[in-house]
C-alpha cells in the first residue's frame, strides 16, 4: 500500500544505514566480525507533501535558503510553484545533468554572497547531489577532492554542516535518502563520491505529484536507476539484513509502478509506487552497490549520458557475470519478489528484468549512445576500477573483467 499524504516513512535519526565490511556467506549470514546498523533521515512522503516545505524550513531555523536546481526545472514553472510560500530565498539554477565541481563552486559563491543559512536541493539527483556538495564546502575547507571517499575523505567530514532539505522531482536516484554526493572533478577526471552519514539531508520531502510531468524516457531511465539500486544492494557483500529487506520492498514497488508510469505519466498510483521504490532503493544502497555502478560512473564521466540509462544497459550483463558466485542470492531475491520457489530462480529474475527493459523506451546497447567511444573501453575500465562501488560486488573484478563487460554491452 502506498503511504497516504502526510505519512512518515523512515526514522528521524540523523545517521545513515551502514554496516561493516564483514565477510558474508552465500546465504547472507555474517562471519568473522561485527556489523553496525544505524538508520536514515527524516522523510515526509505523500501526495501534496511539498506543502510542508515552509514548516520544515521553520523547524530547521532556515530563514534564507539557497535553492539548488537546474534551468530546465525553473523554466517549467515547477520551482516557482514549489517554493512560492518560502520567500526570501536565493535561486541557484546552474546545475548540469552530471554536476561538476565548477557548478558546486558557483553555488557556494551564491550561498556565501547572499548569507544563506541552509539549502534546498530541488530536482533530480544532480540537484540534490550538488546541494550536498555545496553544503559540505560551506563549512569544510579545501576542494571536493579532499573528501574523496576512496582517499579517506569519510573521516574528514564532520557534523558541522548547514541544514539541507531534499525535494526530488524524479523517482530514481534515491539521493534524498543517500549519504553521498557524486560530482565530476577535474582532479580525478571522473565522477567522485564524498560519503558520510553527516551528508544525509536533514529532511526529504517526497511528493509523487512532482513527477507527473516527467517525460517517458526520463521516467524509464530514473526508474531503472532505482531498480538497479535495489538489485545491486541486495547482492552486495556486506551484511545488512535491514537493507536487504528494504531492497526487496523497493524492488516490489518498482516492478509495480515502472511500466505503468512510463505508459501513463499521469497515473498517480504508479508515480507513488515509483517514488517509494526510489526512496527505498536509496536507503538500501547504504549497504553497498556493485559493478554496474562502477561502470556507469566511469561512462558517465563523459558528462553527457544519463546515469540510469547506463545502469539499464549494463544490469543484465553484470547479473550474468555475478551469477556464478551469487546464484543463491539471485534465487532468493527471485523468490522474495514473487517469482516462485525452486527451478532456475536466478535465470527467471534476469529474464524478468530483460523483459521489463524490452518494454521501456531506452537503448539496449552502449553503442547506441553517441557520447561514448568504443575505442575508449580500456580507459572506461580503468576509471571503473578506481570507483568504490565494485568493492562490494559479489564477484571480484579486474580491469580485464570490466573491459569484457563493456564489450558485451556494446
Amino acid at each position: 500500500m502506498i503511504p497516504p499524504s502526510g505519512s512518515s516513512l523512515g526514522s528521524s535519526a540523523e545517521l545513515s544505514g551502514s554496516s561493516s565490511q564483514a565477510h558474508v556467506s552465500p546465504d547472507g549470514l555474517v562471519a568473522g566480525t561485527h556489523a553496525l546498523f544505524t538508520f536514515p533521515n527524516r522523510v515526509i512522503f505523500g501526495n501534496g507533501a511539498r506543502a510542508s516545505l515552509a514548516a520544515e524550513l521553520n523547524r530547521l531555523r532556515i530563514t534564507r535558503p539557497l535553492i539548488v536546481t537546474d534551468a530546465g526545472l525553473v523554466a517549467s514553472g515547477l520551482v516557482a510553484e514549489v517554493t512560492a510560500s518560502i520567500k526570501p530565498a536565493v535561486l541557484f539554477q546552474g546545475v548540469q545533468g552530471n554536476p561538476t565541481e565548477a557548478d558546486v563552486l558557483t553555488g557556494l559563491e551564491q550561498y556565501n554572497t547572499n548569507r544563506c543559512d541552509g539549502l534546498i536541493g530541488l530536482g533530480g539527483g544532480s540537484s540534490v547531489d550538488a546541494a550536498k556538495a555545496i553544503r559540505l564546502l560551506v563549512t569544510h575547507p579545501g576542494r571536493l577532492a579532499d573528501y574523496d571517499y576512496t582517499q579517506g575523505g569519510l573521516d574528514r567530514i564532520t557534523s558541522n554542516l548547514p541544514p539541507l532539505l531534499a525535494v526530488p522531482t524524479t523517482a530514481g536516484t534515491g539521493s534524498e535518502a543517500g549519504r553521498g554526493t557524486l560530482i565530476q572533478l577535474p582532479q580525478t577526471g571522473r565522477k567522485t563520491i564524498a560519503l558520510s552519514p553527516h551528508l544525509l539531508p536533514s529532511t526529504a520531502i517526497c511528493d509523487p505529484e512532482l513527477t507527473l510531468e516527467l517525460p517517458a524516457v526520463m521516467t524509464a531511465g530514473t526508474g531503472m536507476d532505482a531498480l538497479s539500486h535495489c538489485v545491486e544492494s541486495f547482492l552486495a557483500t556486506t551484511f545488512h539484513p535491514i537493507c536487504d529487506g528494504i531492497a526487496v520492498e523497493g524492488l516490489r514497488y518498482v516492478f509495480k509502478g515502472l511500466e505503468t508510469a512510463v505508459r501513463e505519466g499521469t497515473n498517480l498510483e504508479a508515480r507513488s509506487a515509483m517514488m517509494a521504490g526510489a526512496l527505498l532503493g536509496g536507503i538500501s544502497f547504504h549497504k553497498g552497490l556493485g559493478v554496474v555502478h562502477s561502470l556507469s560512473h566511469a561512462l558517465g564521466s563523459e558528462g553527457r549520458v544519463h546515469h540510469g540509462t547506463l545502469n539499464a544497459i549494463l544490469l543484465p550483463h553484470a547479473l550474468r557475470f555475478n551469477r556464478e558466485v551469487a546464484e543463491f542470492r539471485l534465487s532468493e531475491l527471485s523468490t522474495r519478489v514473487g517469482l516462485g520457489r525452486g527451478g532456475d530462480g536466478a535465470g527467471h529474475l534476469i529474464t524478468l528484468i530483460e523483459l521489463v527493459l524490452a518494454r521501456l523506451p531506452l537503448p539496449r546497447r552502449l553503442g547506441a549512445l553517441d557520447a561514448l567511444r568504443r575505442d575508449s573501453i580500456a580507459e572506461y575500465a580503468r576509471l571503473a576500477m578506481l570507483d568504490h562501488c565494485h568493492r562490494t560486488n559479489p564477484r571480484p573484478c579486474t580491469q580485464t573483467d570490466m573491459e569484457i563487460l563493456l564489450e558485451r554491452a556494446w
